[in-house]
């Protein structure tokens, strides 16, 4: 019988991890595919062996696929979806792993047809290098990795990412598409810009070369994001600017505060610094519980994995139903982030 395929979109850092993850289970019964229109990246995943094969074409990539990963840039994304439909075998799961949700939502809901199931996600885990050579197989391990189903895939779609989830290691978390963006803009988004401005500053005044000398580990620390993947970062603030714009007015606001504890001094400052260690030593020290979610619970990923497929084939899904709402109960969250009921900023 024919074995059962996944197909890898993206063979960059984070497709060619999970190709890593998947390749490495020892009761696996499916064959991975990758394609990249780096030929190189392509040919370097193979060598890693996170994957077994590589595709010429989207076509022989998607062909008879069960499971599609689309590992790319939230931009590159919505051509694949466009370019995908002809060649999705009726079934088929896709899911991503974009950096932001709710663009990829509605492409998918514009483009892709009901024969399909889309489940989007995101894994909360990176690097600052880039490239199938900054992969590792412990990438995602003990990551949050975001949920957002479309609301008309079939629950059997999602169990079968929440199983692959956790075969990577990682833990899914079920949230609304608006308040991933929103949420993913102030701890994700905006300290790469962060990052980038720190950098720029010190990189372009006139005392670069001596600074240069002086730039330790601090330095280095608060700017590693900087050297991220640029189309990468460029698509994350296309598509998420306005929560982005939201939370730079509110670092702006930060960044006001601080300079009037400096110009006042003591007491003002051993305040401030006082205050924010407790709370960020609080939050290192005890991390926020995670909630149980009311939709499906996550099967163990060997279950998943070895019912995923029958025969080389995805078992023909459900008919595709409205699943129940999920765990919306932010209200605490959006108030200490000063986010408005309907996920908009409040100044």
């Amino acid at each position: 019988m024919a074995r059962a395929r996944i197909a890898i979109i993206g063979t960059g850092l984070i497709g060619t991890s999970i190709g890593l993850g998947l390749a490495a289970r020892k009761d696996r019964e499916y064959d991975i595919v990758g394609i990249d229109k780096n030929r190189g990246h392509m040919r370097e995943a193979k060598k890693l062996g996170a994957i077994d094969r590589e595709a010429g074409s989207l076509e022989e990539a998607l062909k008879d696929a069960g499971l599609v990963v689309i590992a790319v840039p939230a931009m590159a994304a919505r051509q694949i979806l466009q370019d995908a439909v002809p060649y999705l075998a009726e079934g088929a799961i896709i899911t991503d792993t974009c950096s932001t949700k709710a663009d990829i939502l509605r492409w998918a809901a514009e483009f892709l047809p009901d024969t399909v199931n889309f489940v989007g996600s995101h894994p909360m885990a990176g690097r600052e290098l880039s490239g199938p050579g900054a992969a590792n197989i412990d990438l995602f391990r003990g990551a949050t990795w975001a949920v957002t189903p479309s609301p008309r895939a079939d629950e059997q779609a999602v169990n079968i990412v929440l199983g692959l989830i956790e075969a990577l290691g990682a833990i899914p978390l079920y949230i609304d598409a608006s308040e991933h963006d929103t949420y993913a803009a102030a701890v994700s988004h905006v300290p790469i810009l962060m990052s980038v401005a720190l950098f720029r500053m010190v990189r372009d005044s006139h005392g670069w070369e001596d600074a240069s000398f002086l730039a330790g580990s601090g330095f280095r620390d608060l700017t590693r994001l900087a050297s991220g993947d640029p189309t990468m970062s460029r698509d994350i603030m296309s598509s998420n600017r306005d929560a982005v714009m939201h939370w730079l007015g509110r670092l702006e606001d930060e960044l006001r505060t601080i300079k009037r504890a400096l110009e006042e001094g003591d007491p003002v400052l051993t305040d401030l610094f006082a205050s924010t260690q407790l709370d960020r030593d609080t939050f290192i020290m005890n991390p926020p519980q995670r909630r149980v979610p009311d939709g499906p619970e996550a099967p163990t990923a060997a279950d998943t994995m070895r019912r995923m497929f029958f025969g080389g084939f995805y078992d023909r899904l459900k008919d595709v139903t409205n699943k129940p709402g999920m765990d919306r109960n932010t209200d605490d969250l959006k108030r200490k982030l000063g986010v408005d009921e309907n996920g908009n900023g409040r100044s």
